[in-house]
């Protein structure tokens, strides 16, 4: 199935979502991912076009540069120039597509993270109430991101060194679960993105792009009081009302733009209803 194909099913919400890159919506688990698994699917079909469509591109680019004046010296200036136009017309149609995919982009979080996630909590999430959703599927370097630039620098070889510090809190959540709880989770990413220049003995210039991203993951837990007993909970936990509300982080480093593993997710929320036993009944209750 082509990514037009898939385009084209899309509704009019969908697209403009692909188009906007956020998504706020108050609904159902099983609607929400209604919404998102056809995002998912045309951005996945979306990056496997514009890999093609940009080699394409670039090679019909020095085609059309370097072999029209050839073409129309072989072929004569009448049937050589109506090639030269098609081989222009060609280069244009694969330009405009090559674009195309790259505006339809979003974040690879929405397919190797959220879909997963909510796919695995949705046995758990009450399906008759909604959840909320906040997410910005922009990329976590776009400009309006940075949070600093550092002033070019050398170091070792590299004659040129740029830092660039990004703020990307793309995600948070709350849903009401099946047993009462209240689940809600946040998720802000910090990137620092490292270029370096150096020029090599043939005097080319080239440079390296290198990414080492902070993820901080919190996660709230609001356990009823009258179905839970928390047990040696390593966490901050406060009572609020008929709730017991647990409180936990994670921070993981890794050294690539890879959305973060479902199971970080889905661990610190385990790691919960691990320390969360059956409450005991008063007695002659």
């Amino acid at each position: 199935m082509s990514v037009l194909k898939v385009w084209r099913s899309l509704d009019p919400e969908q697209k403009q979502i692909l188009l906007d890159k956020q998504v706020n919506v108050n609904r159902s688990v099983d609607e929400v991912l209604t919404l998102l698994r056809p995002l998912a699917a045309c951005d996945a079909l979306a990056d496997k076009a514009r890999t093609k469509l940009g080699c394409s591109f670039a090679l019909a680019i020095v085609v059309t540069l370097f072999g029209s004046f050839w073409i129309a010296g072989m072929l004569g200036w009448t049937i050589g120039g109506v090639f030269v136009l098609l081989l222009v017309a060609t280069t244009s149609v694969l330009g405009y597509f090559w674009l195309w995919t790259r505006k339809i982009d979003v974040s690879n979080n929405c397919r190797q993270f959220l879909v997963p996630v909510l796919s695995v909590f949705r046995e758990d999430i009450d399906a008759t109430k909604p959840m909320h959703l906040r997410i910005d599927l922009s990329s976590p370097t776009a400009k309006t991101k940075m949070q600093s630039e550092s002033a070019p620098y050398a170091s070792g070889i590299y004659h040129k060194v740029i830092d660039s510090k990004y703020l990307d809190p793309w995600m948070s959540a709350e849903a009401m679960l099946v047993d009462g709880t209240k689940l809600s989770w946040r998720i802000t990413d910090s990137i620092l993105e490292r270029k370096k220049t150096k020029r090599n003995p043939r005097g080319k210039y080239k440079t390296k792009t290198k990414y080492k991203k902070k993820t901080d993951l919190e996660v709230k837990l609001g356990l009823r009081s009258k179905a839970y007993d928390l047990v040696n909970v390593d966490a901050t936990v406060e009572t609020q009302g008929k709730r017991n509300v647990v409180e936990m982080e994670r921070t993981i480093v890794t050294m690539s733009l890879d959305p973060l593993d479902p199971r970080a997710l889905i661990d610190l929320v385990a790691e919960v209803y691990r320390s969360a036993k059956p409450a005991q009944k008063e007695a002659g209750a």
